[in-house]
Order: structure tokens, then sequence, then C-alpha cells
């Protein structure tokens, strides 16, 4: 049996970390690249604008922010606004936070949010905040976990009982601190 000398046992070696880090490269690398491509979908998107509507029938509620979106969803904060258009079939969580108040008056102003799924109100999503003072606010929050398919349309409604009270929905940018969008939507898949 021949003996390896030192120098032949460092090649060796170095030859044998090389075939082990290209073995590596070759079976994780691709693993790596496949879990970044598959993203959950998801999206997150604001208002910063208040939406006080001049009318009591119901009003789908525009987004002008994407704070968050991936391939997933598809929104344009300037082109159709309202519609948040779902990319990959699967179970969807929904979250609409609305930051009810009004600007005027001193009667209640009764806010509705509620969601729309392809322009039909989706079951048991709507809520309800009542306002009495002027510059006083509360959320308000819509949410529902559904099936959605490509191309469905998710938009958020508002209705209100009066308009001539500014009542609605109310963006705020406090001082220092991070702006209070009028609405706040969340969308993500939970499941295929």
């Amino acid at each position: 049996m021949s003996r390896l000398g030192r120098n032949e046992k460092v090649v060796t070696l170095s030859v044998f970390a090389l075939g082990l880090a290209a073995m590596s490269v070759i079976l994780i690398a691709p693993l790596a690249f496949a879990q970044e491509a598959a993203l959950t979908p998801a999206a997150q998107l604001s208002q910063t604008q208040s939406i006080k509507p001049n009318v009591t029938k119901p009003v789908s509620i525009t987004m002008n922010s994407n704070d968050y979106i991936n391939g997933g969803i598809t929104h344009s904060g300037s082109r159709n606004s309202a519609d948040v258009i779902v990319n990959e079939a699967g179970s969807y969580l929904i979250v609409a936070a609305g930051q009810v108040g009004k600007s005027s008056g001193n009667t209640t102003c009764i806010v509705d949010l509620w969601l729309r799924q392809n322009g039909e109100h989706v079951a048991n999503s709507n809520t309800r905040a009542s306002v009495n003072t002027a510059n006083d606010t509360i959320v308000l929050v819509s949410q529902a976990i559904m099936p959605l398919k490509p191309n469905d349309i998710i938009n958020t409604m508002m209705s209100v009982s009066a308009v001539d009270q500014g009542c609605g929905l109310i963006d705020t940018a406090p001082s220092g601190e991070p702006n209070i969008p009028a609405i706040i939507f969340s969308i993500v898949r939970i499941g295929k």
C-alpha cells in the first residue's frame, strides 16, 4: 500500500472539500431559488386621503398606496384603484380596516364597511360604527376567509348615513408619527 506525503494529503483534502462544496451548490441552490420564486400571494394597500362620500348609497373605496404587493396580487394606485385582482387560486384572508370619523355636525353618523367579490357582496362581511362628535375616530374592521380564483376582483365598500357632516373614512397625519391612513387593506393566501 502506498502512503501519501504531506503535500499529497493537502491536495487530496482540498479536492475533497471542493467536491463537497460543488455538490452542496448543486443540491441546495436550486431549493433556495425555488423557495424564493414561490412567494405567497399577498398585498397591503392603503388610502392616504380621506374618503367622505356625498351620497348615502354604497361606494367602492379607492386605495392610492401599494405599501407591499407581490406578483400574486395586482393593484394600481391610480387606475381602477378600488380593484384588487387575485392572480393565483387559493384560500385568502382579507382584512379591511377603516378609520371612521366625521368633520362636523352634532348628529350620529353611521358608517358601514364590507367586502365585495366580482360585483357581489360577500355574505356576513358587513360591519358598522357610529360617530357622534366631530374629530372623534374609531377603527372599523371587515374581514373574510374565502376561496378565490385567478382574475377575481375584490373591492371594499362603504356607505354613510349622512352626507352633510364630512362623515366617512378619515386620513390623519400626526406630527412626528406615521400617517394614519383612511383605510388599510390586507390580503394574503393562506392555503391552496
